[in-house]
């Protein structure tokens, strides 16, 4: 996601309704992209994370002094019961295999009528730029079959998932819905290399190819980005499936 996360926080803050002057939880706060868009937004704001290496950039590059980055374990957090007004996450739960134990964990720290709230990547349908290279390389060699199918048969990412696991945690007034946001690119080039950069799932399994292998995926999927054109900028929509729930008093 890397560059286009900023475009995600201002209509996820939106949806998720949170006020100015709140104190609020960004749970695996990452490289700090929403917590710095709350603190903007007027919310006093901490930020955890497991990676050391993430806070480190994100109190490097997105400090603000409505902020404390602190390194935790979001399925066991310290804080007390209701300490915040909200507890949000994005681009988190669906790369974590603890999920339903972080959830919980964020609406314990909620104070009752505060938000919980998440955005994730719908898998299933709502990637095309990174299903133009997961369908190429999928045919061409099972492994990737498997990697394909693992991510975008997670149904909990599917329309309306994470509200169902919402209303199981006991959150009220729950509401999903999809928000979109166009991923640009200058090049094939540019493309290309946000799959061979080293991040990302698709990166591994596609180095560890030979450069044989590797570069026949590549041809097929220029085919496919410049559809008979000149090469250039390409624009590709990329779909969240974003969710808020209130917790009860």
């Amino acid at each position: 996601m890397g560059r286009w996360s900023e475009r995600l926080a201002r209509p996820f803050l939106s949806f998720a309704g949170i006020t100015p002057g709140g104190r609020v939880l960004d749970v695996a706060c990452g490289t700090g992209v929403l917590s710095k868009a709350l603190a903007d937004a007027g919310a006093s704001v901490i930020g955890i994370d497991a990676s050391e290496g993430y806070l480190e950039g994100a109190r490097r590059n997105r400090s603000h002094t409505n902020i404390a980055y602190e390194h935790g374990d979001i399925r066991r957090m310290r804080f007390d019961r209701g300490t915040f007004d909200a507890a949000v996450s994005t681009l988190a739960l669906d790369v974590l295999p603890e999920i339903e134990q972080v959830v919980a964990e964020m609406k314990r720290v909620t104070r009752p009528g505060g938000v919980v709230a998440s955005g994730v990547h719908q898998f299933f349908g709502g990637m095309p730029a990174f299903d133009l290279v997961s369908h190429t390389a999928a045919v061409l060699h099972a492994g990737f079959s498997e990697l394909r199918s693992m991510r975008a048969g997670r149904k909990l990412f599917w329309p309306n998932g994470q509200a169902a696991l919402w209303r199981k945690m006991g959150l009220t007034d729950v509401t999903e819905v999809p928000v979109v946001v166009d991923c640009e690119y200058p090049s094939f080039a540019d493309y290309w290399a946000t799959f061979t950069g080293g991040q990302g799932s698709m990166s591994g399994p596609l180095m560890a190819l030979s450069d044989d292998e590797r570069g026949t995926i590549e041809q097929h999927a220029r085919a496919g980005y410049l559809v008979g054109l000149p090469d250039g900028p390409r624009s590709f929509p990329m779909m969240f499936r974003v969710v808020r729930g209130v917790v009860p008093a």
